[in-house]
């Protein structure tokens, strides 16, 4: 015999589907049939048929989202390279009157007599390339060329080398040990251009 919480299932299988499609989580479809989620998940396991309906839900959404991210991703490469657009516009332009007989109306000169509506006209226009998505589209997909600070790490490594000569040379004037007459800054700079006293 069913449990009260697997008659809740089956009467509700569509308002389920309705809400796994909808990409509510199994938590708040849980709460929204007034059962816990530990339940709902043990129930899960054990009706095929609630299982089925949330594995396809999930590859529906899964598949839903890929394309979402496919069409952001080619938006995206639009923005990076400039793209043309039409662009739908209102104008003002001057057309004959015509009377209830279809034919164009005169003035007593013989002059057509023309009105002023708005039409709508499509203008093709360039939107240029942005920088900021180009600089967003290379540090991300061109991370082994382009880097926000490419010479950041060169100098950070450098640093800390620095860093460690001067700790070196500090406990050899410390401890009395000879640095040939010279400055830290003279040793380091040495160091740094490969110099005879290179090594500390």
């Amino acid at each position: 015999m069913a449990s009260k919480n697997e008659e809740k299932i089956y009467e509700n299988m569509k308002s389920l589907e309705e809400w796994a499609f909808a990409g509510l989580s199994q938590k708040e479809m849980a709460e929204m049939l007034g059962m816990a989620y530990s339940t709902f998940r043990k129930l899960r396991g054990e009706i095929p048929a609630l299982s089925a309906l949330l594995k396809k839900s999930a590859d529906f959404l899964k598949a839903e989202q890929k394309k979402e991210i496919e069409k952001v991703e080619v938006s995206l490469l639009n923005r990076c390279l400039g793209y043309n657009a039409d662009i739908k516009k209102h104008m003002k332009v001057k057309k004959p009157m015509q009377g209830a007989d279809g034919k164009v109306l005169m003035d007593a000169n013989g002059k057509v007599i023309t009105e002023e509506v708005l039409e709508e006209v499509t203008e093709q226009q360039h939107v240029p390339a942005d920088v900021g998505a180009i600089k967003f589209y290379l540090l991300n997909k061109a991370k082994d060329k382009w880097k926000e600070n490419p010479d950041r790490l060169e100098l950070e490594k450098k640093r800390v080398a620095n860093d460690t000569k001067r700790t070196k040379l500090a406990e050899q004037a410390a401890s009395g040990g000879g640095v040939s007459g010279k400055t830290i800054e003279e040793i380091l700079e040495e160091a740094e251009s490969g110099g005879a006293d290179a090594e500390v």
